[in-house]
Parts: structure tokens; sequence; C-alpha cells
């Protein structure tokens, strides 16, 4: 110990002796473990923080799998309420089983109207999760058995805190949520956000209030042993494995397939452990993918770091050549010496770390700065934690070792005979090729083209995608979302509203048109199974399921989506008038390809009578801007009454400049109405793209910084490489070489490097990108557009980078070169 310790203070003060070199080692270090620190943080809040509940690898959610689906994107979707009942009272491997789904609600009384987002969940959620109130208590069993007999409560930690002020007295007092009173009976603990990794949940009611929260379709079909509306989670009972429990409730959804043909045909369910299902199923994928590909580009950052800080550390090996052999030459054995030589290396790379985490820190926070709108501060656990700690130490750790490692064994072997004699000039490696440096910055090379194939693939996808016509105004319309069941509005009423809505917003000065529908743009829409008329009437299971949106008069119109055939909805298309629907080019290719839809009928799933197609609009993008055209059935909102809805404006100029005078106008129709999701439908957009931006992003910035550290890295050993040549080129010159020709040697010798690793590197991009073809928009993975450019900037960043030294050497002088040591 008295040994390391003395090793550790000598290596303290050789750093402190060599102020530049520390500094510069520091500094690299620092921005490569802080770019892998700040990735990690925000992958370990996405996928590795530990949910705040009891035994939480015995908890999993369960998925329906509709066979008649099974080429749809939606691959994994929520089950009936019906089903789920039966799912809980058959099953004989799990201790309970929970439901829930999704809520919206107004908080009145405190304020301006504001809108909660929370969970309507079954009494036993709670005891199924295994979580406890902080404060107050969670549902008792009686509170979730009759309808609406207990309006009761649970609050977020977050809601009680910047709602209530997180006030201890807030138990056992009431609140208003959509004109009904409630009472607070507990607060969740701060870290729980439900089953979900990215988002947050304001509240909890139990299911019984199913008639008071919800509206519409769920409100409808709530019963509906069709309806997919809730999610379930379960918890296995001791000894039991996932495979025990698959094995039965795959049982009893045959069992219920041949008692509900009508419903459940086709389908059954799969079981998911609830740590894997945090993210949804079918978005997983990406998820994992496009967070892979972050680690792998800012590892890539630190290799090339690494390689670069070995160089610098070869080069100074070689300099203290003769410090080495003195220390050999009064006992200093190579242990000790390897020792010295490590432990200075993990200190640097300790200082790194250290910094590199505080700059991981601050990255963080400005990441998550520019988070879109719809995702709350506290929406993802970004603190930090244990695991984030002992990455930063652990790659910091490794980090040192793996460019310390080589250049101490290259110190270590010290020619005593040779290193003691009197010489000015270290020996060098002459013109060989694969000398370590000359490795290490062909490895250099070679990994920046794989971080700039990377970046510039998804840059390009980003630029494609903000290019894509989603099939809507996206310059001139805002939109504007509100619930009129949270003011109980009766249907009449509603649509009373409606018209007042439409009629007032129109009147105003700079308005162009007006329209409202129930799906916002890019929110997806409603399920309905859809029967094509002609089909076998005994098939009722074998319905499509197709996307719907209610929408009012003039809504193709407001949103310039383009009328092919047919015609629009108009003020005859009542609820006592026959069902009409108008569809889009999608829909018409699903059900009748190659024929006249128009005067074609279908059936949703629950209607007696048939639906008549009167018109056929171009497709748009419902979901996201990258999704393939999907069928959707428009239907006239004064037919087919839903009060969730969203008001969309066209402005005749710039939307911001009349959005403040629309909000108020609607505002005044009803001041206990809460306005949400007031944005214009660009930003809407820009909020869809905030995943492929933030990507985008942050791959470009890295890319960069990988071809800095490259140009460094380059720059560094050429010109070592030039100085230590010194004598050799004063040879040359005094043999008769131009100046030319000793540039064109040096550059010669330098393109080498960077052609061998242009090629690796280009070898390494071909196969990292089938990996994650999938992430991009409008883009082959093996664009040859990026193929050719990315390895031309590289190589002029390296010529660029290799000229100054290059140049320098064109200026040594011959007569000092020769001069005797």
């Amino acid at each position: 110990m008295e040994k390391f310790l003395q090793d550790f203070r000598y290596g303290l003060r050789v750093l402190a002796k060599s102020k530049i070199f520390t500094v510069a080692v520091v500094f690299i270090l620092a921005l490569g473990i802080g770019a892998n620190t700040t990735i990690f943080t925000i992958l370990n809040a996405i996928f590795l923080q530990p949910l705040p509940m009891e035994k939480v690898e015995e908890v999993v959610s369960l998925f329906t799998l509709d066979g008649k689906n099974s080429n749809d994107s939606r691959n994994t979707l929520a089950v009936s309420f019906p089903n789920y009942k039966d799912y809980r009272d058959q099953n004989t491997t799990f201790t309970a089983i929970a439901a829930f789904s999704g809520a919206s609600l107004s908080l009145i009384g405190q304020g301006e109207p504001r809108q909660l987002n929370g969970s309507i969940v079954t009494g036993n959620y709670f005891d199924v999760l295994g979580v406890k109130a902080l404060i107050g208590r969670t549902f008792l069993p009686e509170e979730d058995q009759t309808p609406g007999l207990h309006p009761v409560i649970v609050l977020s930690h977050n809601v009680w805190k910047n709602q209530f002020g997180a006030k201890p007295e807030i138990i056992g007092s009431q609140i208003t949520l959509n004109a009904t009173s409630y009472t607070v009976i507990g607060v969740t603990p701060p870290n729980f956000r439900g089953t979900f990794a990215i988002g947050s949940v304001d509240f909890f009611v139990p299911m019984m209030m199913h008639e008071q929260v919800f509206n519409g379709i769920f409100k409808q079909w709530f019963d509906s042993r069709r309806a997919l509306l809730f999610n379930l989670v379960g918890r296995l009972k001791p000894n039991v494995t996932i495979e025990q429990a698959q094995a039965e409730i795959t049982t009893i959804a045959s069992q219920l397939a041949k008692e509900y043909p009508k419903d459940n045909d086709g389908r059954t369910l799969t079981l998911i452990p609830l740590a894997q299902s945090t993210i949804n199923p079918n978005q997983r994928d990406i998820f994992i993918r496009g967070g892979a590909l972050l680690m792998v580009v800012v590892g890539l950052v630190l290799l090339i770091a690494c390689a670069n800080i070995a160089n610098l550390l070869l080069i100074r090996a070689n300099i203290r050549r003769r410090e080495v052999a003195i220390r050999i030459a009064l006992g200093a054995s190579a242990w000790r010496l390897f020792q010295q030589f490590m432990i200075e290396s993990i200190l640097l790379s300790t200082i790194g770390g250290i910094i590199g985490l505080c700059l991981a820190l601050w990255g963080r926070d400005l990441l998550w700065s520019y988070r879109p709108v719809f995702i709350q501060a506290d929406g993802l656990d970004l603190s930090l934690d244990l695991r984030v700690l002992v990455f930063t130490f652990l790659i910091s750790l490794i980090t040192g070792i793996i460019f310390g490692i080589i250049p101490t064994l290259q110190a270590t072997r010290s020619n005593l005979v040779i290193e003691l004699k009197e010489k000015t000039a270290p020996i060098n490696s002459g013109n060989k090729l694969l000398t370590l440096r000359n490795i290490l910055v062909i490895a250099q090379i070679a990994f920046s083209l794989v971080a700039l194939i990377s970046a510039s693939l998804f840059l390009r996808s980003l630029i494609n995608a903000q290019s894509i016509n989603p099939g809507f105004e996206t310059k001139k319309v805002f939109t504007i979302s509100f619930e009129l069941n949270r003011q109980n509005y009766n249907e009449v009423q509603g649509k009373e509203f409606f018209r007042n809505v439409q009629s007032h917003v129109q009147g105003l000065p700079g308005v162009k048109s007006v329209s409202v529908a129930a799906n916002p743009p890019l929110g997806g829409g409603f399920l309905r199974s859809v029967f094509p008329e002609g089909g076998d009437p005994q098939a009722l299971g074998k319905g499509i399921l197709t996307t719907t949106n209610n929408i009012g008069t003039k809504f193709f119109e407001t949103l310039n989506i383009p009328m092919l055939q047919g015609r629009d909805f108009n003020d005859s298309d009542r609820e006592t008038a026959p069902g009409v629907a108008i569809i889009n080019e999608a829909m018409v290719k699903r059900f009748w390809p190659g024929q006249d839809a128009v005067g074609k009928r279908f059936r949703f799933f629950g209607d007696d009578n048939f639906t008549e197609v009167i018109g056929i609009v171009k497709d748009t993008k419902i979901v996201s801007l990258g999704e393939e055209p999907t069928p959707c059935a428009y239907i006239p909102i004064f037919q087919r009454y839903t009060n969730l809805v969203t008001l969309y404006v066209q402005s005749k100029e710039d939307p911001k400049t009349i959005l403040g005078i629309v909000r108020a106008e609607v505002q005044s129709l009803d001041s206990n109405l809460a306005l949400t999701n007031i944005n214009t439908v660009s930003e809407i957009i820009g909020q869809s793209l905030w995943a492929a931006r933030m990507s985008a992003t942050l791959l470009v910035l890295f890319g960069l910084l990988a071809l800095v550290l490259a140009a460094v890295g380059i720059y560094g050993i050429l010109a070592y490489s030039v100085n230590q040549r010194t004598q050799e080129i004063g040879v040359r010159m005094a043999l008769g070489a131009k100046p030319f020709d000793i540039l064109k040697l040096v550059l010669s010798q330098a393109m080498l490097l960077v052609g061998i690793g242009i090629t690796l590197g280009t070898v390494g991009g071909l196969f990292l990108v089938r990996i994650f073809a999938g992430l991009l928009f409008g883009v082959s993975a093996f664009d040859p557009v990026t193929f050719i450019v990315a390895p031309l900037i590289l190589a002029l960043v390296a010529l660029l980078a290799s000229y100054i030294p290059a140049y320098r050497a064109t200026k040594v002088d011959p007569l000092v070169a020769l001069r005797c040591e």
C-alpha cells in the first residue's frame, strides 16, 4: 500500500507538471464519457428503471392478439371488459387481474379549468401492482362494486404537490371533476407513474365511476365483448411461471372464442412481463433499436477518444524512455513501472469521468428541456441513480485501462543500454505503415466514418420526414380540443354547442373556415370492425378493424383534403337520415379494390343498419408521418354524436395571430369548459417528429465530435512524425528534394492511412445500418449518396488536418536538421 501511495502521489505530480497534456487528455475524455453517460441516463430511465412495486417480477401485462388483423401494425391490442371479467374469474394461476384505461377529466374550482390525465382502474389495481399510498389509502373492494356509488379519487404526487401545495389535509376533502364531486382518499408515492415508462398519471378513480368518466364510444361500448378498451395487469401466484399462466389463459381464450364466436373468433391473449411492457410492445422494438444506435455511436466516440489519448500517451512514453531507463537502472521492477503508468492513466480517466458526469447532468437537463409539450416534466425519471453512477465509474475505469495499457507496456520495455546513451533524438520507426500509432489512427478514421454515416442517414431521414406531405393543410390551421361531457351536456345540447362554436368562430376576422372532429391531427382514431355488404352474414367475427373519425361539415374544406369522388357531408346528414360515410383511398383498396366504392355499403360491428359510402377523399396521415396509408371512415358527427372533439380553424394568414381571439370566443360560450391541445398544426407535426429530430440531432452532434477527434488525432500523429523524421527530411532536401516533394511525401503517407480507415469504416457502416434500417424515413439504409459524401467529408477534413504538419515539413532547414547530435 505504501508503494501504491508513493506511485499515486508521483502520478499526481507528473500530471500537474504536464498541464497542457493533462488538460487536453481530460477534456477529450470528459467529452467521450459525458456523451456516453448522457445517453445511458436516458436509456436507464426508459428501460432499466425498476418499477416502484412489490415483486414486480410476478406482474405481467395481458394483451389481445387478433388473428384477423395479424398483418396490421397494431399487433398487441387491449381487452374488452366482459372478457376481462371472464379471465379474472376463470384463471387459477393469478392472485388477481386488474383492468385500467386512460381518462381525462376537468378540474374545476381551482382557478382556470384544467385538464387532468389519469386512469380509471378496477378496485384491485393497486393491490395487483403492490403499491401503497404515500398518504391516505387506496381503494377498498366495496368502492368498486356499485356503479356511481363511491366517487373517490387517488391523486398523483405531482398533482398533489403542484395543484394542492402538498397539503396533507387534502385527504378527505372534495374536488370537482367533470361536474362530479370526488373525495380524495390518497396520494401515490412520488415515483409512481402507473405502468408506463414515459408519461405521467394525474389521478386514479374506480372503474364503477365509468358512467361519470367515459363518453362517446367508451361509454357506449363499455359492456361490449367486442370493444377492446382496457389494459390488463395480473400478479402471478407464487411458484407459477409465465409459461404456465400463458397456457391456461390460451385455453380460456379458446373457450371464449367458442362461446362467443361473434366477438372472440380468432382472438387470444398473450402475456408479457410488466417490466417489458412499460413501453407499448408495438413500439418497443423501435425504442430498443434507436437506443442501441445512440449507444453504439457514443461508444465509437469514446473509442476514438481512447485511440487519440493512446497516441498521445505513446508519444509521451517515447519521450519518457530515458526516465524509465534510469528507474530500471536504480532497481525498479517491471511491475512497479507498469503500476506507475497505469495509475497515471486511471487518474486521467477518473478526472475525465468526474467532469464527464457533470457534462452528462448538464446534457441530460438540456435534452429534457426540448421535450414535446405533451410530456410533462416528471414524465420520465432522469434522476442520478446508482446504475448511472456505476456506469460512469466502470466506463471511466475501463477507458483508463484501454488507452493506458498499450503505451504502458511499450514504455516499460526500454532498452537500458540504448536509452542511457547520450542522444538527443528518440529512435523512430522510419516509414513503416503498420506501426501501433498508425493503427490507432486508422481505427479513429474507421470509427469516425461509421458515426458520420449513421448521422448522415438520420439527418437525411429527418429532412425527408419534414418534407412528407401529411395530406392536409399544415401552415394555416390550428386546433382546440374540449370535452362537453365534463359539463354534463346531453346530445342535443352538445350538437347545439358545436353549431354555436362554428358560427361564432366563423364570424371572427381572419378566420377562413371552421369545423370539428373527434380526432386531433395525427391523433389516430377509434378502431371499429367493418363488415362490407355482401359478405357471409354468419361470419360476423371476420370484420376488419378500421380507423373512424366523426367530423362536422366543412372538415375537408378546412383541412384542404381533396374530395376525389362523390359529395361532402351537409346539414341533411342527421341522426334521422340514413347512415352515410366518406372513406379514404386506402379503405377503397382494402375493401373494394378495382371497384367504384361510391354507393357501396358496409356495417360497423353492433349496427343493425348499413352505412352507405357517399364520397372518397385522398389519404392522409392518421397516426404518424412515416406510416403507410391506413383505411379510414369519416362519419358525420351530427349523425353519430361524440362529445370529445377538436375544433379546427383555418386562418387567412398566420394562425397564431388569431388563436387567442378564437380561444377567448370559445371560452365565452362556456367559461367552465377546459380547453386543451391548443396548437397550430405545424406545432403538432413538429411534436410528432420530436423523437426523430432529437435522434438526428444527437447523431449529428456525436458524428461531428467523432470527426473533430479524428482530425485532432491525425494532426497530432503527423506533427509528431514530422518532428521525428526531421533528419530524414533534411537529408532528402539536401539531396535535391523540392518542398512540393516533401509535401507530397507526408500527405501521401497520411492519406494512405485515411484510405485504409475509410475502407474499414465503410464496411462497418454497411453492417451497422442493416440493423437500424427500419428507423429511417424515405431513405435507404444503403443510400449511395451517404456512402459517397460521408467518406469524402472525412477525407477532406483529414487532408486539412494533415496539411499543416506537412507544410511545416517543407520548412525544415537542411543545415539545422543535419547538425551532429
